[in-house]
């Protein structure tokens, strides 16, 4: 037996040659098997460039997109590296054309404002200028998503992702299916990057007396008995939801852990995608961002797709 002899047949016994993904088809499964099992966590602070690699990887397929942030002003206004509309901005090749950055506070709203301000003309590596709009929309994001799908600001055919960043109650499920609706067979729905936090949650409802915001958030009368599920099972539900409610191919849900608290879950960023490379650039992101947790706090991830 020849040494690649050898090495084929060592390779074959491996345990670890099982698919990523089992559920995805056979074309996806290929490209999907060329990265490692996913067994590596972003911390709180690498999660905005968590998003930031994603969206730099994919618009090297598409060469164009658009980008919605709903909560887009700063969740630490003392941590500029942890804020997703300026890495996303950023970003590098600037193919991204159409940015709607939303806010409801008027401190976010001021930072958007200087953040735009500060951005420099957007050029290819030939120097030539690039066509790029960035929008500040001030107030509700639930109504302001209205307009921006409306108004035909966003075609059927561009690639656009939605990053939603809520301050756990923030976003309506009504919302969520607004988005996930817009776009017509058979182009590919708006991408969904939704962070559920999941590290204060059981608490948060507990402590909520208006039951009209949990079941505009929740969007179904049962949310009570989250109550009684934990963290992973929550996230989970959710994950299964965007594919079962809102109809997207492929969902996942990667942990975003606090090393500060034990390494704590304390979110789950819930990834929903039409598009057949999405996932592997996902997982691709995902390497890129993080650094490795030690084995007993390492969690396999769910990805699944028709």
């Amino acid at each position: 037996m020849t040494s690649e002899d050898k090495r084929e047949k060592k390779k074959n016994e491996s345990p670890s040659t099982g698919p990523l993904f089992p559920d995805l088809r056979p074309s996806i499964e290929k490209k999907v098997r060329r990265y490692k099992r996913v067994q590596q966590a972003i911390w709180t602070e690498n999660k905005a460039r968590f998003i930031q690699r994603y969206l730099q990887f994919f618009v090297q397929v598409t060469k164009h997109g658009a980008y919605i942030d709903g909560f887009a002003g700063p969740q630490y206004f003392d941590k500029p590296d942890a804020w997703a509309a300026a890495l996303v901005l950023q970003s590098e090749p600037k193919w991204l054309r159409h940015f709607f950055l939303c806010e409801v506070t008027k401190r976010g709203i001021a930072a958007l404002r200087k953040l735009v301000k500060a951005q420099p003309e957007p050029r290819d590596k030939k120097g030539r200028i690039l066509n790029r709009t960035i929008e500040i929309w001030p107030g509700d994001f639930h109504v302001n998503v209205d307009k921006i799908l409306t108004e035909g600001r966003i075609t059927q055919k561009e690639a656009t992702f939605c990053l939603l960043d809520q301050r756990t109650f923030e976003c309506h499920w009504a919302t969520l299916k607004k988005l996930a609706g817009y776009r017509k067979p058979p182009n590919n729905k708006i991408e969904l990057l939704y962070f559920l936090g999941v590290g204060w949650l059981h608490r948060a409802i507990s402590g909520i007396r208006n039951s009209d915001k949990l079941s505009n958030w929740w969007g179904r009368p049962d949310w009570r008995d989250l109550k009684l599920k934990n963290s992973w099972d929550i996230a989970e539900i959710v994950r299964k939801r965007f594919q079962d409610e809102l109809g997207y191919r492929f969902s996942a849900a990667y942990p975003i852990y606090d090393k500060n608290k034990g390494n704590k879950v304390m979110y789950y960023m819930i990834h929903a995608s039409d598009h057949d490379e999405a996932p592997a650039l996902m997982v691709r992101a995902h390497h890129k961002a993080v650094r490795a947790l030690p084995p007993e706090v390492q969690r396999r991830f769910t990805f699944q797709g028709q």
